[in-house]
């Protein structure tokens, strides 16, 4: 026994991408001893907010490692998330009503999110190396072998395994040659930060607005006084009514929903995690969290002995969340008088009774899959 916990401490092991998933996995093995090497090609931290809720599964996975009570300091808790349509609210999914102790989900850019891990990652003695990228990968039977661009030029190193967290464009799936299987929506989307004055809706809350037309808009509190638009229009912002004043537009992008996952999210020495291995729609604020769980189920698994099982875990849980996902977003989405009108409905009775709502917020909330 001693000799197995003594390989697994000497291991050298390659993370690629620096983002909340390969951070997780750096600290989480960090934290048990392993000292990994992680790269990413970003120059620091991601500047955009980008994904912002973290759901309190996440939160009981962080905790040990001493991130979480970082993040909970910095965040903000959303425990309500109003739908409405034009003419009135339909109801109020309520995350207060988990049993759990952490019944909310923490708002927070990922820019800090980021931020808190990587300081929290250089305290355990690891450091990332930015403006670094993967060039080239090699698998063998008791190794891997990969090029890694620097800033100094091409490095060759040799690692006994390497865990792929480098992003839907991810390098290490490509040189694994693993199908990215699924399809990207037509339909852009945009989203917007912005600092809001005058808001005329409930603090600390989300509020999702769904049209006749089949466009909608979701709005979340970040930080005090700044917003996270995201809508399926080219202009999130308009999609939010309200009498409030936009003092500043912080930042804006646009971008396609793809539905995607890797067929496989493993070799024999090889992983993927987050959006490498899955992606889907924002809808339910699961994308980030899945990552973070792929992560401490890798961590785990590596010092179980049992990183075999890593695909039959984890794989069935991001299909199950991109079928929901779609889902979801066709009904949100739906232009059919009918169509609309069932969902509101459903949704005005489903609003005002939390018991009939746990089903899906333990979902949100990763504790039920």
């Amino acid at each position: 026994m001693e000799q197995v916990a003594q390989q697994q401490t000497d291991a050298k092991i390659l993370i690629v991408g620096a983002g909340p998933t390969g951070l997780t996995a750096a600290v989480e093995l960090a934290r048990r001893g392993i000292i990994p090497r992680i790269i990413d090609r970003k120059e620091a931290p991601t500047p955009l907010s980008k994904a912002v809720g973290i759901s309190p599964h996440s939160l009981d996975l962080l905790e040990p490692s001493g991130v979480s009570e970082r993040l909970l300091a910095a965040g903000l808790r959303i425990r309500h998330v109003h739908f409405s349509t034009e003419d009135r609210e339909l109801g109020v999914v309520y995350i207060s009503a988990l049993s759990h102790r952490f019944n909310f989900l923490l708002s927070l850019p990922q820019r800090d999110t980021e931020a808190i891990m990587v300081g929290r990652l250089a305290e355990l003695g690891v450091e990332v190396e930015w403006q670094s990228s993967l060039a080239g990968l090699e698998e063998n039977a008791d190794g891997v072998e990969v090029t890694i661009a620097t800033p100094n030029g091409e490095e060759k190193a040799r690692f006994d395994w390497v865990y792929g967290a480098d992003g839907i464009d991810s390098a290490v799936r490509k040189s694994l040659a693993i199908e990215f299987q699924g399809y990207t929506h037509k339909r852009q989307w945009s989203i917007a930060d912005a600092e809001i004055s005058d808001w005329p809706y409930e603090p600390l809350s989300g509020q999702a607005f769904l049209h006749r037309n089949g466009d909608l808009g979701f709005i979340i509190p970040i930080e005090e006084g700044r917003f996270r638009a995201v809508s399926n229009t080219d202009d999130a912002l308009r999609r939010i009514p309200g009498n409030y004043r936009v003092t500043e537009v912080l930042r804006t992008d646009r971008f396609h929903i793809p539905a995607r996952q890797a067929k496989r999210y493993q070799t024999n020495r090889v992983f993927l995690g987050g959006d490498a291995a899955h992606a889907h729609s924002p809808v339910g604020a699961r994308g980030m969290n899945l990552g973070i769980e792929d992560a401490t189920s890798f961590a785990r698994r590596f010092f179980d002995g049992t990183l075999a099982g890593y695909t039959g875990e984890r794989w069935p849980i991001g299909r199950r969340w991109i079928v929901l996902s779609e889902r979801i977003l066709r009904t949100a989405q739906a232009t059919s008088p009918t169509a609309q009108a069932f969902r509101n409905f459903a949704f005005s009775i489903i609003g005002r009774f939390p018991a009939l709502q746990r089903p899906f917020v333990e979902r949100i909330a990763g504790l039920k899959e």
